[in-house]
């Protein structure tokens, strides 16, 4: 089985996204960890195109966290593909864990529902931009 682990220009410095594709013709899985900023998500959707085969499904696409280096691209994977999961990391199932952290201004569930709200609302910007 080959596989081929590609990491992408996405910026200066800053910015991630990283392809990669394994199995053998005919049964590869592809998928995408981040996608960069929103005016670079192109170069990820191309890349894909042009080296994988111009397929038309991703299995996976991983948001590592939702900054706008690794956010933004996303939306254009998202737009370009079929994709059968994305996977986010959810903060605001650990609360009980970190509550201790926030000097008593929030119950598990008022601390639960601030996070999970600006999280996804963040996430969701920077996907739908």
């Amino acid at each position: 089985m080959g596989y081929e682990l590609d990491f992408l220009p996405v910026g200066d410095s800053n910015g991630d996204a990283i392809c990669i594709r394994y199995g053998t013709p005919g049964a590869y899985k592809i998928h995408v960890v981040d996608g960069g900023y929103v005016d670079t998500g192109q170069i990820v959707v191309d890349h894909i195109k042009m080296y994988y085969g111009s397929p038309t499904f991703i299995d996976n696409v991983v948001l590592s966290h939702a900054d706008r280096d690794h956010a933004g691209g996303l939306k254009a994977v998202l737009e370009s593909f079929n994709v059968g999961a994305l996977w986010m990391n959810r903060p605001w199932l650990y609360c009980g864990e970190i509550i201790n952290n926030f000097h008593g201004n929030y119950t598990v569930e008022g601390l639960r529902k601030k996070i999970r709200d600006e999280y996804l609302s963040l996430v969701f910007v920077f996907l739908v931009r």
